[in-house]
């Protein structure tokens, strides 16, 4: 009797233990799937205002994407003449954030807008929206999915090119040099810096399950330098233009037409997963440019050369500080 009864109360101890186990993880991740993360303190009407969408957004039949642009870019400057106009030829509907001042303040407030984005794009859809962010405009969809649980579940493709997930050392001096004077360096330029806190607090844990990440560079890249150690985020395909065509460089700005970058980025939207080099044909390696708009680029030539003075005037020496700004509490944690 001793025997059986010391056995049964381990027995009860063990399904006790089991029990509770399952429990607190049945708990944690019903709270991981209805908490919607920090609240957003960007007013809705601002965020709306951003945010620009085809009218097929609303009766989409395959996943929408959104664009995300670069520093002292808009989305349209960025990506109307190119990724938006062959992605719609091809029956995707699009849209495109614009953040405020340009991308030249705080990141903490421009991922509010992509946050508000992809939730407003997967109402509107009723699917899964993927992005495809260049240099800053990767940054934000990471930062969305890591901060914001609800994202996680609403992402399917986030594609960057030339982002620097883990800061750039071209940052790191430049802001090194301006703050010799009086006016410091702009906010997100102190958030681009090597290893910066927003850099460390993005990479401080893995990026959340569900979303495929790939991460497009080229090894010659000048402002997100060095491109193949500042464009790494751990669980993301990270892929360089000489991956898929061997010699091949390329430089920052000119990710956003490059053949080889875009055959990547369109590999991961139509393929479960991220983008893959042994699918794609090296046909493309001939190919210096995307199919691009060339009317449309024609157009927006004289918006894109002046987009530095576009953001000068809209974030003047006098905004810029000493030191990056504060993590907020979300991202301290």
């Amino acid at each position: 009797m001793t025997g059986k009864s010391t056995l049964r109360r381990a027995g009860i101890a063990l399904l006790a233990a089991l029990s509770v186990s399952l429990t607190g993880v049945i708990g944690n991740t019903a709270n991981a799937a209805g908490d919607p993360g920090p609240p957003l303190e960007t007013p809705p009407s601002q965020l709306d205002a951003a945010l620009h969408c085809d009218d097929g957004i609303d009766h989409a039949t395959t996943n929408p994407v959104l664009f995300v642009p670069g520093t002292t870019a808009e989305g349209g400057e960025n990506f109307a003449w190119n990724y938006v106009t062959a992605l719609r030829e091809r029956g995707v509907p699009a849209c495109w954030v614009n953040y405020p001042y340009r991308g030249w303040r705080d990141m903490q407030i421009s991922s509010e807008y992509i946050v508000h984005a992809i939730r407003t794009m997967h109402e509107r859809s009723g699917r899964r929206v993927s992005t495809i962010g260049h240099s800053q405009g990767g940054l934000h969809p990471a930062w969305a999915a890591r901060f914001w649980p609800d994202i996680a579940g609403m992402l399917d493709d986030a594609i960057s090119l030339g982002t620097p997930f883990q800061g750039s050392l071209v940052a790191t001096g430049y802001c090194q040099v301006l703050n010799a004077f009086p006016t410091g360096c702009q906010e997100s330029f102190w958030q681009f810096t090597w290893h910066s806190n927003w850099s460390k607090a993005l990479n401080r844990a893995p990026m959340p399950s569900g979303p495929s990440f790939t991460s497009i560079y080229t090894a010659t890249d000048e402002f997100a330098a060095p491109g193949e150690d500042a464009s790494a985020l751990a669980g993301a395909a990270h892929l360089g233009l000489h991956d898929v065509c061997p010699g091949r460089v390329g430089e920052h700005l000119a990710l956003v037409v490059d053949a080889v970058a875009f055959a990547l980025a369109t590999d991961a939207l139509t393929h479960d997963g991220p983008a893959d080099v042994n699918r794609i044909d090296k046909s493309v390696c001939g190919q210096a440019f995307m199919p691009l708009d060339w009317p449309g680029f024609a157009q927006a030539l004289p918006d894109l050369l002046s987009l530095p003075i576009k953001a000068w005037l809209q974030s003047p020496p006098w905004t810029w500080v000493r030191a990056e700004p504060p993590l907020r509490d979300y991202a301290r944690a």
